[in-house]
């Protein structure tokens, strides 16, 4: 993913910018580049969370782990719905990302409110579903090869990637949580 997105920092006109009037505009182009460097690093951190050895041996870790996560999401699905209001692809792609923003910040202010409340079950599976959307970003780009591996055209493949990924991985998250509570 870093090597994906390294150019959107490196270029005012990557990628999907260029295409973009509104690209031109400087809190447009922050919000963009919040919503993905923030994104990043919940992708990245967010797997050394369900580490046990982690959780268990260095507890003060993982909660600091979990407040970067936390706060790296929360902006990241902010500026993520900021951004989809501009998504290319029509309202299709304006709604599903706009959701799948309002999910990816749901999803994590349940977890913590379940682990303030002392809840770790409820907690461990708002963040499984959490770390679920937060991977939608992998699963969509992956889905986005398809338009330039074939002759399909680019927009339908966008719009259906506004939404399945996020229909998928909280699908397989799911399936995870309930899979590690069957082994402990």
């Amino acid at each position: 993913m870093i090597v994906m997105s390294i150019h959107y920092f490196q270029s005012d006109s990557a990628g999907i910018l260029k295409r973009k009037e509104i690209a031109e505009r400087l809190w447009y182009l922050l919000t963009f580049r919040t919503h993905i460097f923030l994104g990043l690093v919940a992708i990245s951190i967010g797997p050394f969370q369900f580490l046990k050895k982690i959780r268990i041996n260095y507890k003060t870790v993982h909660k600091v782990i979990g407040y970067i996560y936390t706060i790296s999401v929360f902006l990241s699905g902010l500026s993520g719905l900021i951004i989809a209001q501009f998504a290319m692809g029509g309202w299709i792609t304006t709604i599903g990302f706009s959701i799948l923003s309002l999910m990816w910040i749901y999803t994590i202010v349940k977890a913590i409110t379940f682990i303030k409340d002392g809840d770790i079950l409820q907690h461990k599976k708002w963040i499984y579903l959490s770390y679920g959307l937060t991977f939608a970003a992998i699963t969509q780009r992956t889905l986005l090869l398809i338009p330039l591996l074939t002759e399909i055209p680019f927009i339908p493949i966008y719009q259906l990637s506004a939404w399945l990924p996020s229909l998928i991985n909280l699908s397989i998250a799911y399936f995870l949580f309930k899979r590690s509570n069957l082994e402990c």
